[in-house]
């Protein structure tokens, strides 16, 4: 499995770190990285590519109370330049 980061931003970075950090299924495994302001940085241990594995997470997240509440962004390392 390689590994990839993934950036997530919402104004509420730590109900991400309480999801993510040890979250494990199929398809990922995350760790949190860091937080600086409203970003959070997460190792992602997959096969997907970071696109497939940041959408993966989007989705996870989305169908959490919180993730349908939230205004967030799950993208790929270098998405946001």
């Amino acid at each position: 499995m390689a590994k990839c980061k993934i950036l997530m931003q919402t104004a509420q970075v730590q109900k991400f770190v309480d999801f993510f950090d040890g979250y494990e299924d199929d398809k990922v495994k995350c760790k949190f990285i860091k937080k600086v302001g409203i970003k959070g940085e997460f190792e992602v241990e997959t096969e997907l590519t970071p696109e497939e594995a940041a959408a993966h997470c989007k989705a996870l997240f989305k169908k959490t109370p919180d993730g349908a509440a939230l205004y967030f962004s799950i993208q790929p390392d270098g998405f946001f330049g």
